[in-house]
Order: C-alpha cells, then sequence, then structure tokens
C-alpha cells in the first residue's frame, strides 16, 4: 500500500511536466496556416517546402501558430470551442489544450524569450495583454494589434491606431503606425517619427531589426501614406530607426506582407498574393540581400508562418539583462 501512495504521489508530482516532455523538432520545421479542404489548418514543413502536414486536423478555424522557444510546443488560435482564443499543442501536433479557462476571443499570440510568458491582442476591444503560458496573470498592456516580443525579452512591438468598426461590419485603422513598448517602464514610443500605414511588424532574431509591411511611399528617409497605391511592400528598419529601406516590393496584380526571419536571420518567409482572378496566396522564401524567390507552397490558401531551428533555439530562461517586470511577476510565483 505504501509503494502504491509513492507511486500515485510521483505522478502527481510528475504529471504536469508532461508538457514539458514533449519532443522539439530535430530539424529545421515552419509551421503556417493553410486552407485546402474547407477551413484552416496548421501545417508544418521544411525550410525548403516538403514535407507539408497536417497537424491539428480539426473541421475549426487554427491559425497564427508560433513555435514555443524551446520547439517542443506550437502555440495558435482556434475557434474550435465557439470562440477564437489561445490554444497549446506539442510540436507534433497532439497534447492539445486551452491555455485559458475562460474562452473571451483571444487572437495572433507571441511567446516571451523565456517560454514562461506570452502576449495577444483582444480583437474586439483592440487591446493587447500579457499573460503567464499557464494563463493566469493576464495584464492588459497598451491599445493595440498584432504584438511581436523582442528576442531579448525588453519590448513588445505592436500595431497602433484607432481601430473603429465599419457600417458594413469591416475593421478599418487609418493612420496606423508601429510602436514599441518597454516592458520594465511601459514608456511606448513610434517606430519611426513619422511613420504610418505600418502593418504587423517582426522583430529580427537579434532585436536590431525590424521588418513590416507598408503601403505608401518613401520620401527623404520617412515613409508617407500614399491613399492612391493598393500594393504593399515590406521594409526593415534598424531598432534605432535608421536604415530604413525597403527589401521586398510588389508588382502589378501582386502584394507581399506578412514577413518572417528565419532564426539564422539571412533569410524572410512571406505572403504573395495574386490579386487577378480568384487569386491565391502562397508562402515563398527569400534572401535578405536579394536572392531569387523560391516558392515553398502551391496548394490552396497559405500565410503567416513562423520559424523554427534547434540549432538557434533560444534559451528557456531569463538572463540578467532580460529582467524585465513580467519575468519579476513569474519568478515570485516559482
Amino acid at each position: 500500500m505504501k509503494r502504491l501512495c509513492y507511486v500515485l504521489s510521483t505522478f502527481l508530482i510528475f504529471a504536469p511536466l508532461s508538457t514539458v516532455l514533449a519532443k522539439a523538432p530535430e530539424t529545421a520545421k515552419i509551421v503556417f496556416r493553410s486552407m485546402r479542404d474547407g477551413n484552416f489548418e496548421i501545417y508544418s514543413m521544411n525550410p525548403d517546402g516538403s514535407d507539408q502536414i497536417n497537424l491539428t486536423q480539426h473541421r475549426a478555424n487554427d491559425y497564427a501558430p508560433v513555435w514555443a522557444p524551446t520547439g517542443r510546443q506550437i502555440l495558435f488560435t482556434s475557434d474550435r470551442d465557439g470562440i477564437p482564443d489561445l490554444y497549446l499543442m506539442d510540436a507534433d501536433g497532439t497534447n492539445v489544450r486551452q491555455v485559458f479557462r475562460k474562452l473571451i476571443g483571444r487572437e495572433f499570440p507571441t511567446w516571451s524569450p523565456d517560454g514562461k510568458a506570452l502576449a495577444y491582442h483582444r480583437f474586439h476591444t483592440f487591446s493587447i495583454y500579457t499573460a503567464s503560458i499557464d494563463g493566469k496573470n493576464e495584464e492588459k498592456l497598451a491599445d493595440g494589434l498584432w504584438p511581436a516580443w523582442s528576442p531579448d525579452g525588453s519590448e513588445i512591438a505592436f500595431m497602433a491606431s484607432e481601430f473603429v468598426w465599419a457600417d458594413n461590419g469591416n475593421l478599418r485603422f487609418p493612420d496606423v503606425s508601429v510602436e514599441i513598448i518597454n516592458l520594465q517602464t511601459h514608456v511606448k514610443e513610434k517606430l519611426l517619427p513619422k511613420s504610418i500605414s505600418m502593418y504587423r511588424p517582426i522583430w529580427g532574431p537579434d532585436s536590431d531589426q525590424i521588418t513590416f509591411s507598408w503601403n505608401g511611399r518613401q520620401e527623404n528617409g520617412f515613409l508617407e501614406a500614399n491613399r492612391r497605391v493598393h500594393t504593399i511592400d515590406i521594409y526593415v528598419v534598424n531598432r534605432d530607426g535608421s536604415g530604413l529601406r525597403k527589401i521586398i516590393g510588389s508588382g502589378e496584380n501582386i502584394g507581399v506582407s506578412n514577413p518572417v526571419w528565419s532564426p539564422r536571420g539571412n533569410e524572410l518567409i512571406y505572403n504573395i498574393y495574386n490579386h487577378q482572378g480568384r487569386g491565391s496566396r502562397q508562402l515563398f522564401k527569400t534572401t535578405l540581400d536579394g536572392g531569387v524567390p523560391e516558392q515553398l507552397t502551391h496548394r490552396g490558401n497559405n500565410l503567416r508562418a513562423d520559424w523554427f531551428d534547434p540549432a538557434f533555439a533560444l534559451p528557456v530562461s531569463p538572463q540578467p539583462s532580460l529582467l524585465t517586470t513580467m519575468w519579476g511577476k513569474l519568478k515570485t510565483q516559482d
């Protein structure tokens, strides 16, 4: 009887660690959103586009996948329980579970570099929140959408605007800009002084650069809105606002968007959308030095990728220089 109690106690102690023991991919993998069979699923593939696998296989809409810093888990959005909210699954698509007990409408998550926290937006209130990965300690951070946590852990970039619902039910966000909030001081600043109509920022792996999508023109080193232009290009800029340049341009009836960096920092994956006919969105990969784009997907609509490489995995514990307010709160609960 004593032995049975010991076994049961040991199981109860270590049961919560089952997610920690999930296996990370042994080679580089990309996850992405794909619609091929009537609804959005989350797929994985190799960096060359081979071995595409449906991880979710669910009738709900699953989207916005992001790798955990360890590669053992994938965080994503799904409406499988009635409204869009956040879920976790192991890297192979198994062990799917809700992050929060109460589902209220959370989308487009981003991980903290230590894997203990996440940021996301509540779409209906246009607000960005942070929380611990167990769904506790939820706290509003700023008004905005589409947060991106810097790899050094000190800042979050996001889209800021006066978000409003139009009469036709569509979301409008005029004069949207990229802002950055310091997680220790909560001080916000614009990425570029005159920047407007900038969309969905993504940090480079060294936290020194940010890419974003832009609809407009560049003059005298600044971006200015051009309401008559409907194409979208991809730009990169240094964290201090210097070095602004266009790295991927759109063409006639072709739009580019949603860039994401490779862990090595020398390539980008992005969407190309063909506006002609019924159109389709496909994932392409290119080097930052202007290499020839390589098409990775061909079937259905594919977008919003995230890239994991075990050779460049971030540390799972915060370094002394990364001690933010959020990490401080989490450490006190350990």
